[in-house]
């Protein structure tokens, strides 16, 4: 089997069961804290990769660990995943649930970045913004990336509005160099006529 069609059959997998047993919205948020866990616990990954970690740890880690947080139905999703040994797909195994439930619930994410942190009240302000605007579902998703300077971006599906200063003195370094290359020219021009009138 194509490698890269395992995350994407597996995720979709555990889309339908959800809808056919109508908790998506509770797999929804159970894979979206596992997504989390895989990404803010970077040895998690290695370690379930690791041919020296017997299977059995491998779900005990799951079934044990985060018995109280996850329903029935993931911890046997996750217990197959295991007993396949597709263990290392994990992550990609969630954001393919995760994409397959924002397309069927019209859900747009919503990319934020800014120099510095949000606080949860700017946060809420621009969701009720979007919202307005769109009349549109939207995940917030918030990032930070001080070389920005100031300002902010933001991107929904393939829109981009760029009001970062970093932008806005890139725009004006260009705008300001194109200027002074025109009276550079110039001036080189005037120079050029004025010669051309001495050896006449």
């Amino acid at each position: 089997m194509d490698q890269s069609k395992i995350p994407v059959r597996y995720g979709k997998a555990l889309f339908l069961l959800g809808k056919e047993k109508g908790i998506l919205e509770e797999l929804y948020r159970e894979i979206q804290m596992l997504a989390e866990f895989f990404q803010n616990t970077p040895a998690v990954a290695p370690y379930l990769k690791s041919p020296l970690i017997k299977m059995q740890t491998k779900k005990d880690l799951f079934s044990k660990h985060l018995k109280d947080a996850l329903s029935d139905v993931t911890l046997r999703f996750i217990d197959l995943v295991i007993s396949n040994k597709r263990e290392r797909y994990f992550p990609d195994i969630f954001r393919n649930f995760i994409q397959f439930y924002k397309a069927d619930a019209g859900i747009k994410t919503l990319v934020l970045t800014t120099a510095v942190e949000m606080d949860d009240a700017m946060k809420r302000m621009v969701s009720l913004s979007f919202d307005k605007k769109n009349n549109v579902r939207h995940e917030l998703v918030t990032r930070v990336k001080p070389s920005l300077i100031g300002g902010f971006m933001l991107q929904a599906d393939d829109m981009l509005y760029d009001a970062s200063i970093a932008t806005e003195l890139k725009r004006l370094k260009k705008e300001l160099t194109g200027q002074v290359l025109e009276k550079t020219a110039k001036k080189q021009d005037q120079s050029q006529t004025k010669k051309i009138g001495q050896n006449k």
